[in-house]
């Protein structure tokens, strides 16, 4: 019963994260050769006043969305 936990800032659609749970069930169901129905995906979703990089909140960002930063390939 494989469990995937990931973990992004909050801020990406609910179709987003439809994308991603289906991409990341097929990825592990194509790599463990599991059945999907054993696959559990876990979203946490953290508030950008609670996650920093080098040392400033990601809340005091300049112009940064998560949007944004998803495009970027940074989150």
């Amino acid at each position: 019963m494989p469990r995937i936990i990931v973990q992004a800032i909050e801020g990406r659609s609910l179709e987003q994260k439809r994308h991603l749970v289906r991409a990341i069930t097929t990825g592990v169901v194509d790599a463990l050769s599991v059945e999907p129905e054993t696959v559990t995906v876990v979203i946490e979703e953290i508030p950008r006043e609670h996650i920093s990089k080098a040392g400033v909140l990601y809340s005091d960002r300049p112009g940064k969305t998560a949007g944004a930063a998803a495009a970027e390939g940074r989150s």
